[in-house]
């Protein structure tokens, strides 16, 4: 489907400028461009953000690490800084798709579309990373556990766009990241990431509900419990497919928070 307008702004205040509620958001194209060639969403007007500088790079930030949100996924699983102080998001960059997709998609574009299970968002949302958007109406933050709502539901207003994710550094703790997909390259169906810091902890489990299952762990957690918390949430929000029904994910979402609870604790600190 050809659009009926065509924007590359080269900087942000000339990208808000194009953001008036009907534009169609282009990162890398990865989510977005299967969907129109499918008759899926609006193709109006397309805005690309391939051309902004300020849209890119991977920085330190005080305790943590921020990703421009056109940061790609080869990016973020080669950057010495992301291997340093949050090296489960180099861990979840490297095994997503193949290597056109690393190439060209982004951080910000998987965020964006908040779908169940991806890699990206269950990580996040154990990170306990934050949402930088930002329109003519001036610039916000969100928590990521409050920014996917749902299935490809998000905090995120049709004027607005991503412009960095914050995330904070992982030094010192203990993190791992599973994921279970059918086929290589396809998006996984289950996903999991534990992040053990001194003094608190965080799973999240995605793919089995709408978004993910996440338990706050203490310094000290018990196993069997923190098992039978994430089997009770997917119990009460069940989500699948033909290919995966809930009953099959809701098994492989606790066999999955086992797993990387168990690699987890088994890591030397970061």
């Amino acid at each position: 489907m050809m659009p009926a307008s065509f924007a590359a702004p080269r900087t942000l205040p000339e990208l808000l400028t194009e953001l008036d509620g009907e534009a169609t958001i282009l990162a890398g194209g990865m989510t977005i461009m299967p969907l129109l060639n499918r008759g899926i969403g609006r193709a109006g007007k397309i805005v690309s953000l391939s051309g902004i500088p300020a849209l890119r790079g991977i920085a330190r930030s005080g305790d943590s690490v921020r990703f421009g949100a056109m940061a790609t996924h080869s990016e973020i699983a080669s950057d010495p800084i992301v291997a340093e102080h949050v090296p489960i998001l180099a861990t979840a960059a490297a095994g997503i798709g193949d290597v056109q997709v690393r190439n060209r998609g982004t951080i910000g574009g998987v965020a964006a579309y908040g779908n169940a299970g991806a890699d990206y968002v269950t990580a996040l949302t154990a990170l306990g990373a934050r949402v930088v958007v930002a329109s003519r109406r001036g610039s916000r933050e969100v928590a990521f556990d409050r920014f996917v709502l749902g299935l490809r539901r998000t905090d995120l207003a049709r004027d607005e766009v991503i412009v960095a994710v914050e995330v904070p550094s992982t030094s010192g703790g203990r993190t791992a990241f599973e994921r279970y997909f059918r086929v290589q390259g396809a998006a996984p169906t289950i996903t999991a990431a534990a992040v053990l810091m001194p003094d608190r902890g965080r799973l999240a489990v995605g793919g089995a509900t709408p978004t993910p299952v996440i338990v706050e762990l203490g310094r000290e957690f018990d196993l069997a419990a923190t098992l039978d918390a994430v089997d009770e949430a997917c119990a009460g929000r069940p989500f699948g497919d033909a290919h995966n029904p809930a009953p099959y994910r809701r098994a492989m979402a606790r066999n999955f928070a086992a797993r990387v609870l168990r690699h987890a604790r088994e890591e030397q600190p970061c």
